[in-house]
């Protein structure tokens, strides 16, 4: 029960709280209100227009028991761990390149870099056609070239090949983003430490693995994370590429386009409402195990 002072005090305060509701009310209606019928949907079996059924746990068993969400894990994992690694390892050593032999113009190749994060996926799926497509793509006109006979192979139908090409459509994108990480931490580094050093005899890969290294944690660890964060929400990249249908037998198929897929083609919302949580604990997990591993690096979050 709230007392009389409490009262007063919301009385005497009315213009300041009546200045704070509009964004608890939205915050309330957009972000808290679907998350608590996110989770009643998980434990519901429900179509979008009959009344919802509640059904405990058994969206959660049908996912885990279903091959095209066992599949969709290791697409995830696939994807993310490719991408992840070359994204990460070509935008480092991009930015030590800028950084050490570009004097003027920085500005520049960062603007470049960063240019086909600003294209839309759809499009960036388009130009990704262009060069794979079975009929008349630059690959196969090369190949075809090279072998002296046409070359019609289809790429973008090749279990082998698709998920690939959407590690380099990941790639392509964004590694930019990762670069000015990079290079932002670079330009961070003090420059009288690589002074001193070289005037020690320091060589060049010594002065990297044992100066820019450590001195890059910080800016290494924020990249591996953000990548990982998106990587385990893939989403735009397969969907765009495969045109919605997740490649040969699936093989493209991520969670998040798992997720798509149950909920808004099938219209099963508690089987997709489940997956989601499962993409929310696995989110949460790397979440914590990140933070763990920079508190052993002794890498502030």
């Amino acid at each position: 029960m709230v007392s009389s002072s409490a009262w007063n005090g919301v009385r005497r305060n009315g213009a300041f709280y009546a200045s704070i509701a509009p964004f608890f009310l939205i915050f309330l209606a957009f972000s808290i209100f679907p998350v608590a019928f996110s989770f009643y949907l998980g434990l519901s079996d429900w179509d979008g227009f009959s009344d919802p059924h509640f059904v405990g746990l058994a969206n959660y068993g049908r996912a885990l028991n279903d091959p095209v969400f066992q599949k969709a894990i290791w697409n995830t994992l696939y994807l993310w761990f490719w991408s992840t690694l070359f994204t990460v390892g070509l935008a480092l050593a991009l930015a030590v390149l800028v950084n050490d032999h570009v004097i003027g113009g920085r500005t520049y190749f960062r603007l470049v870099f960063l240019l086909p994060l600003l294209v839309a996926p759809a499009i960036a799926a388009i130009i990704l056609r262009v060069f794979f497509t079975s009929n008349g793509g630059i690959v196969n006109m090369l190949m075809g070239a090279a072998q002296g006979q046409p070359s019609y192979f289809n790429w973008l139908a090749s279990e082998a090949w698709i998920k690939p090409l959407v590690t380099l459509l990941v790639i392509w994108r964004w590694t930019g983003w990762h670069m000015i990480i990079f290079l932002a931490g670079l330009q961070a580094i003090p420059r009288d430490i690589y002074e001193a050093a070289r005037l020690e005899g320091v060589g060049r890969w010594a002065i990297f693995s044992r100066i820019t290294l450590p001195l890059l944690v910080p800016s290494l660890v924020f990249s591996i994370v953000t990548a990982t964060l998106g990587g385990l929400q893939m989403f735009d990249e397969p969907f765009v590429l495969t045109q919605g249908q997740g490649g040969t037998n699936n093989s493209t198929t991520t969670l998040g386009m798992y997720l798509y897929a149950t909920a808004f083609t099938q219209f099963d919302f508690g089987l997709g409402a489940a997956v989601s949580w499962y993409i929310f604990a696995a989110v949460v997990g790397f979440t914590l195990l990140s933070r763990a591993v920079n508190q052993r690096l002794g890498v502030s979050a």
